[in-house]
């Protein structure tokens, strides 16, 4: 019986993760599958539905014991990241800490799976970590303790955009690197530029890395529409995502605009206080967090002329390639694999990372000026672009029939 364990972080449970959903109904080729959230928060409920022939095992984690946790210390794999941080010059004590954090919690994750995983001699068994991370960690332990059953298994990873690039994440470190591409037997980042990135470091097991893109659900052409010039966000409230610099860019519009965005966060109330300032001829509504069936409804019924998006940093986003798929032409900041997506002058307009809000001010001014033939030949780029390289259906549809096809004729691993 071929089996296939997704860990994820939290899903079906509580916020995030939302675009797992669009993969599931293109799974195929194994006879069980387990959704396995391994960090949902204790009180989480599900806030996300999953078909009828995928079963959810949330993973019961309990802290370890301080003699274990001890013992993290003289696991190799440990001692083997430290002798190698010493020789790179790169031990500090931050990084120590921030390595046996990670590792105390796959280390729990892996217990949870322990406990929880039902397994045969006859089964075949494919690990996949939605993340390169603390539940990638957790499955290489859990591949390893299959084997010993005699269990044929292989592991694989997703990768996105912190579990890539160590430069956005604490001391400027991910924990464990080469370890996991020593295990783990296939990494799928989900653009060319985070490929790249792995690929750079990962050395001798860079074979092991190939770009897999997601996709998102066609729900057929929205009512896009250069005049009401209605421009649209939708993410999270915070730093990163840099929402004041689209109301400050609107604070000096001379041009009638209306700006919608979609969901909330820590920094919402700020941006409420800079919507005061807009001139007369700009509006601001904030609709606040909503399912993403809800977002992809609202883009379905009303009128948008403009998706925007100016991160400091992304993977590749998935946003975007909804947009897209409506056929919004986009305009976003040119980081992570967003040029994977937008051609700039094609399916919309690309800015520099650090842009100015006059530079942000005059694409949205050169849209709302544009002639309406060529506004219309960038709606239909926008979607062609999404049909040629984001679409759910042929993306899942191809990554799941690789997966499937990885266990046959494996031979089982030493």
């Amino acid at each position: 019986m071929k089996i296939l364990l997704l860990l994820t972080h939290s899903f079906p449970y509580g916020s995030g993760e939302d675009f797992i959903s669009a993969e599931l109904k293109y799974i195929s080729g194994f006879d069980k599958v387990f959704i396995c959230p391994c960090s949902r928060e204790k009180d989480a409920i599900q806030t996300k539905p999953i078909p009828d022939s995928i079963k959810c095992m949330p993973v019961s984690r309990t802290d370890l014991g301080k003699k274990e946790y001890i013992r993290l210390l003289f696991y190799p794999c440990i001692a083997g990241e430290i002798f190698s941080l010493m020789r790179t010059g790169r031990l500090q004590c931050s990084r120590v800490h921030e390595m046996l954090f990670f590792m105390r919690n796959a280390r729990e994750i892996y217990n949870g799976l322990k406990q929880s995983v039902n397994i045969n001699q006859d089964d075949e068994v494919l690990i996949y970590s939605y993340w390169l991370y603390d539940a990638a960690a957790a499955g290489v332990w859990l591949a390893s303790y299959i084997r010993k059953m005699g269990v044929k298994v292989h592991q694989v990873s997703r990768a996105h955009r912190f579990d890539i690039y160590s430069s956005l994440a604490h001391y400027n470190y991910l924990p464990m690197r080469r370890w996991l591409f020593e295990h783990i037997d296939h990494i799928y980042p989900c653009s060319n530029d985070g490929a790249e990135a792995l690929c750079a470091e990962a050395g001798p097991y860079a074979e092991k890395i190939s770009r897999s893109y997601l996709g998102t659900v066609d729900h057929g052409y929205g009512m896009v529409s250069q005049k009401p010039f209605h421009i649209i966000s939708c993410s999270f409230i915070s730093p990163v995502k840099r929402l004041n610099l689209i109301a400050e860019a609107l604070q000096q519009a001379n041009f009638p605009v209306a700006w919608t965005h979609i969901g909330s966060g820590p920094l919402e109330q700020q941006l409420r206080d800079a919507a005061k300032k807009f001139p007369q001829n700009v509006s601001a509504e904030f609709s606040g967090q909503k399912k993403n069936s809800e977002v992809l409804e609202y883009y379905k019924k009303n009128q948008i002329s403009v998706f925007v998006n100016v991160s400091s940093s992304e993977g590749i986003p998935v946003t975007i390639m909804e947009a897209c798929s409506f056929g919004i032409p986009v305009i976003a900041t040119d980081v992570g694999g967003t040029h994977e997506i937008i051609t700039n002058g094609v399916n919309g307009f690309l800015l520099p990372k650090d842009f100015s809000t006059q530079e942000f001010l005059g694409l949205l001014r050169r849209i709302y000026e544009m002639d309406e033939s060529d506004y219309r030949a960038m709606c239909v780029n926008a979607r062609k672009s999404w049909e040629k390289n984001f679409d759910a259906a042929k993306n899942y549809r191809s990554f799941y029939s690789g997966l499937a096809a990885l266990t046959e004729g494996e031979q089982q691993k030493a």
